[in-house]
């Protein structure tokens, strides 16, 4: 037995190397595309807050306009632009 273990000990060597190299890479590549996901998730959450808030402020007239309506106006082109309209 002492043998045989004696015999494929250059080939579990060159396993473990192997198995030190790959598992780092395979761990990588998953983190990376955890990330990615999860910065799509928060792209796709902010545009649909962003619609959201548009459809609030579809209902509001335009005319006459005050400075808060201006602003109100200002802040809904930015969300038309966030929200992909």
């Amino acid at each position: 037995m002492m043998e045989l273990l004696n015999n494929c000990a250059g080939l579990f060597s060159l396993l473990a190397v192997l198995a030190a190299v790959i598992v780092p890479i395979v761990l990588y590549k998953i983190q990376k595309r955890d990330a990615a996901f999860a910065e799509k998730r928060r792209e796709q959450r902010e545009r649909e807050t962003a619609r959201t808030r548009l459809e609030a402020m579809n209902n509001v007239s335009k005319f006459p306009m005050s400075h808060e309506e201006r602003q109100y106006y200002t802040e809904k082109s930015v969300l038309e632009k966030l929200a992909g309209r």
